[in-house]
């Protein structure tokens, strides 16, 4: 076995963003993932500068020059009226703000960016079509055991880390570290060619519409030729998966009182993908043991309204990496570090996420209430609301 060697369970952004920070800290790093090819899925993600950040520490945020829009306004707007409730300069002003640039990106690009990198770092070996089964500890040395198409390799490693998402294995086999909750809410994506929306839905803003039990989000992506389009909607069905009950008539049913340019924006994909939304309740203890350990979704899963499941993910990677690059012989005491350097921000996001969530969702007076602050806040106020997590910094 090599000196200094790792196992990463799970190769979407968060495992391979890890491969690429324990390469750099002088590991060699195995990853194994169930897919048998890494495809495009999902829809858009926001990169706030947090997340920027990481990419650059990284090595990979040149790598998204051609495929990331930088957006220049953030506007927040009622979703029945189609009225402005407030607005943020985007662009060099909040990079200026907060020392990093604040993108949008489609998920396959990011995570085709993340995956060259990794292909040209000698130090890690992606192994496809691996699903992570089992995995025991002797005399600090972990052995993986992963299928692939019925037969199990053997992996040994001085530690695991598990990034393979909310229904995580590893974390699964750990044991007493929770299991999914399922909010009531769904997220319906779909990605629109800019030449089938207005003129104005092209252009590089985010749009965020608030209605009550509902709202979506609007931006480009892919270089500014597509737009991503998320509505999240109240639903009692936990079935968990792409496409599952994406049936558009339902979607248009729900916005069907809203103003115009949100029916046409719901009425624009040919396909909505609905995905039921899911998160983990805060771990205050340690996520693993021994040399073994959880990171992103797998350890602190969280819903989508702030934004910040990537971006904590990769925040995971670039401490993991620091923290390896540091380390003695005792590879579970590292570990723990890293927990422990980890686990109250990112409880902070989850509970901020959640908040956000009612918040978004408000109806009668209380949203009422909500667009009265919000008319009156000032864009620099809109974005300083969460100035603590877009200044963080590797």
């Amino acid at each position: 076995m090599p000196t200094r060697a790792i196992v990463v369970a799970g190769a979407g952004i968060g495992g391979l963003a890890t491969a690429l920070a324990a390469a750099r800290a002088g590991y060699i790093v195995t990853v194994l993932e169930r897919a048998i090819e890494l495809e495009e899925a999902g829809a858009g993600v926001q990169l706030a500068a947090n997340a920027t950040r990481c990419l650059a520490f990284l090595g990979v945020l040149d790598r998204l020059r051609t495929t990331a829009v930088r957006p220049e306004a953030f506007q927040v707007i009622d979703g029945r009226s189609g009225s402005q409730l407030a607005e943020a300069r985007m662009g060099r002003e909040a990079q200026t703000r907060f020392g990093a640039p604040f993108l949008v990106i489609h998920r396959a690009d990011l995570q085709a960016a993340l995956l060259a990198a990794v292909r040209d770092e000698p130090t890690i070996d992606l192994r496809l079509g691996r699903t992570v089964e089992e995995f025991a500890v002797h005399a600090g040395i972990v052995t993986v055991l992963a299928n692939r198409g019925g037969d199990t390799e053997e992996h040994r490693a001085h530690a695991l880390i598990g990034a393979d998402g909310i229904r995580s294995t590893v974390r699964d086999r750990l044991g007493g570290r929770g299991s999914p909750v399922f909010r009531h809410r769904a997220a319906w994506r779909a990605t629109v060619a800019t030449g089938h929306l207005p003129g104005r839905f092209n252009e590089p803003v985010v749009r965020l519409f608030l209605g009550p039990d509902a709202h979506m989000v609007s931006y480009p992506v892919r270089g500014g030729g597509a737009v991503n389009l998320v509505a999240i909607t109240n639903d009692r069905r936990p079935s968990h998966g792409w496409g599952i009950g994406a049936g558009p008539e339902e979607l248009a049913a729900v916005f069907g009182k809203w103003h115009g340019d949100v029916r046409a924006l719901i009425g624009a994909p040919e396909r909505w993908l609905r995905w039921a939304l899911f998160d983990l309740e805060p771990l205050t203890k340690n996520w693993g043991t021994g040399p073994i350990t959880l990171l992103g979704d797998a350890a602190h899963a969280m819903l989508p309204f702030l934004a910040q499941g990537a971006a904590q993910a990769l925040e995971d990677a670039c401490v993991l990496g620091v923290t390896l690059a540091e380390a003695g012989d005792d590879m579970a005491a590292a570990l723990r570090v890293f927990e422990q350097r980890r686990i109250g921000r990112v409880t902070r996001v989850q509970t901020a996420a959640r908040a956000a969530d009612r918040i978004y969702h408000l109806g009668g007076p209380a949203r009422l209430a909500r667009d009265a602050v919000l008319r009156a806040r000032s864009g620099a106020a809109l974005l300083e609301r969460y100035g603590w997590i877009y200044r963080w910094g590797p």
